[in-house]
Formats: structure tokens, sequence, C-alpha cells
């Protein structure tokens, strides 16, 4: 597992620096969040054909991994493509400058990515081997990607419509979750590695999943998010005190 993980860490130095140098030339540092989806189906497949391992359970992974990288992916690109630069990209690049952006920015997600991709690396050279809770590990990965689409495309269409500016969204999903697009992110990452974890058995990989909650959560998810929207968006406190963060849940009495 060593080589793959050298592997997919010296594949990726090359693709992000290279993204990185586009950057400096567009001035748009953000398009690095459209790769990290599709990052893992490129990591994962380049693994697989190194170890000539076209088994049904490393098909299907790589099927699940693609359709939740390249949805995300795709949906990030049309986003970005209709607003400015990122705020948080533009604050790094002022107070550390274009070396300052790599190391923070691009370098963490060069690091990450190999972690990130345990679960799939686990499973590379194990023969199939299907039981109950692979099928559950492959329909929690299922329900997770579900759940973002639905939420990305609601508040997608929200936004487009310039009567709502100011206002917060709190239809659909949003109804019973502050973030479901982040909660579909995390449920696709611990079905994943269920599924993975009942082909190799090994219980390391489960730092993945673990990983992208936190991450999801304390770091580029719902934290640094919901400082912000509570300071532009009227009624979002009293979102806050009636809505969950995170799970899907029922509505709570504003006490």
């Amino acid at each position: 597992m060593l080589f793959d993980l050298l592997t997919i860490l010296g594949f990726n130095f090359i693709v992000i620096t290279i993204l990185w140098l586009f950057s400096l030339k567009t001035k748009r540092a953000d398009f690095i969040d459209i790769y990290w989806g599709p990052s893992f189906f490129f990591s994962f497949l380049i693994i697989v054909l190194i170890g000539n391992s076209f088994i049904l359970t490393n098909l299907i992974a790589l099927m699940l991994i693609g359709i939740w990288g390249f949805r995300l992916g795709f949906y990030l690109l049309r986003r970005n493509l209709n607003k400015l630069e990122d705020i948080r990209y533009v604050k790094i690049r002022e107070t550390r400058g274009n070396i300052g952006l790599f190391l923070t920015a691009y370098l963490i997600q060069i690091i990450l990515i190999p972690i990130i991709s345990l679960p799939l690396l686990s499973i590379v050279e194990i023969n199939d081997n299907f039981s109950t809770f692979l099928w559950i590990g492959m329909l929690i990965a299922i329900l997770g990607i579900v759940i973002e689409a639905i939420a990305d495309l609601q508040l997608a269409n929200f936004k487009a419509n310039k009567s709502n500016a100011g206002k917060v969204m709190n239809r659909g999903l949003w109804y019973y979750s502050r973030h479901p697009n982040y909660f579909g992110d995390s449920l696709f990452w611990w079905g994943i590695s269920i599924y993975c974890f009942t082909i190799s058995g090994t219980i390391l990989i489960f730092i993945s999943p673990i990983i992208m909650t936190y991450l999801l959560l304390k770091v580029s998810g719902v934290t640094m998010l919901e400082n912000r929207l509570s300071k532009k968006k009227d009624g979002y406190n009293e979102y806050i005190q009636t809505t969950s963060s995170f799970l899907i849940l029922p509505k709570k009495k504003n006490q």
C-alpha cells in the first residue's frame, strides 16, 4: 500500500502544481476545488491500472467514486464560473502571497488525497468478496450522493431566483438541515469506507471518513460558512435555533 500512497502523492503533486501555475495566470485559485472530487477517481484509476486489478469490487468502487467526484466537480465548475473568486483564496494570496497560497491550500490537498483514498487502496489486490455489509456500504454511499446532489440542486435553484437575495435557504432538504449537502458528502465517505472494510477488514481506513467529516464540520464547511451567513442573512440565527446543523432531522422547537 505504501507504493500506492506514494504513487498517488506524486501524481497529485504534479497535477495540483500545474493547477497552481494556471491560477497564477488566471487569478482564480478556487478552481482547485473543482479538481478535489475527480482527484479520487483519477488516483484510484491509476492504481487499478498499475496493478491490472479489474475485478468487480474495484470497478464498483471506481464507479461510485467517479459518480460522486465528477458530479461534485461539474457542480463547482458551473458555480465558480458564475461568481468572483472565493474570498478565502483572495485573503490567503493577499497575506501570504502566491507561494503561501500553494503551501496553505494546494499542498494540503496533495497530502490529503492519498490519506482519504486509503479505503480504496485497501481493496485493490483483494479478490471479489461480496457480503451483506458490502451492499449496505454501497447503498449508504449512493444515498450520500443522492442527498448531496439534491441539496446542491435545491440551493442552486434558490440562488438563481434573484428575489431570494439576502434570504435564508430553508426549503426542501434545507428545511431539515442547515447543511444537507455536507451531510450527504460525509455519508458517501462513510458508505464507501464500510464497503471497502467488508472487503479488506482494515480498520485503519476509517480515518478517511473521520477526516472528511471533521473537515466538513470544522474546517472548510459548517463552522466557516456559518460565521459568514449569520452576519449576512436576516433570520439566520433563528434558523440555527430551529434546524439541525448537519444531520437531516425534524425541526426543533424554538425555545
